[in-house]
């Protein structure tokens, strides 16, 4: 596992370093009842986001983490750099963020997240739910399997993924897991280093063979 920790980089210094774009996924929960820090870690990210010139394609809702991030990035002037996808169903129930520019409706569950996940330099999960869950889940094995070249990265903002953590270490011990599973994963667990790890993270592909346990 890629750990980032005791970063000297903050967001605060990042307009003053001139690199490439890069195109983020978030995964992150769309529940209006979290406790205040995890809406300050979305936002203190949405802000650093926004300042690299970063991208950052979520879930398109008003509700949540995601509509945090989304007002966040609009409010810094980034309109054209936030992007969400959501499927019909859920714009019929007039979730929608209405003030999200890039928005596009899908059909389903399954190509929304085939469309969240395109041709980005990586997924970050946030602090969530089943749906957040299921689609990092998805992302790692594709990562493992050779299927997505991004990064993989989980925001374990206090511990909030610890028994995960503590379920793949599981999964190893009982040998239907292979350990290497920690190459294809960053953990890290302040906005600091989420950011340092994005900067600093490099595209590439893992041959499928990886996936095999041992």
């Amino acid at each position: 596992m890629q750990k980032w920790k005791d970063s000297s980089f903050h967001w605060l210094g990042c307009f003053k370093i001139l690199e490439m774009s890069k195109r983020l996924c978030v995964y992150c929960s769309s529940s209006n009842i979290l406790e205040e820090k995890y809406i300050e870690a979305a936002r203190e990210f949405a802000k650093a986001a926004s300042l690299l010139s970063y991208t950052v394609v979520c879930g398109g809702s008003l509700r949540g983490l995601m509509g945090i991030i989304i007002d966040t990035m609009l409010s810094a002037g980034s309109s054209s750099r936030v992007e969400g996808v959501i499927p019909e169903f859920m714009g019929k129930m007039e979730i929608h963020h209405p003030m999200i520019k890039r928005l596009q409706i899908v059909d389903s569950m399954s190509k929304r997240k085939e469309l969240l996940r395109k041709e980005t330099d990586a997924v970050i999960a946030f602090p969530g739910g089943l749906g957040t869950l299921e689609e990092f889940l998805e992302t790692l094995t594709l990562k493992r399997l050779g299927q997505y070249d991004g990064l993989v990265i989980l925001f374990n903002q206090d511990g909030f993924y610890d028994s995960l953590l503590a379920m793949l270490e599981q999964f190893v011990q009982n040998r239907v897991l292979n350990s290497n599973y920690l190459d294809s994963l960053i953990v890290v667990d302040n906005v600091n280093d989420l950011i340092e790890a994005v900067k600093n993270g490099k595209r590439g592909l893992l041959n499928a063979a990886h996936y095999l346990p041992i």
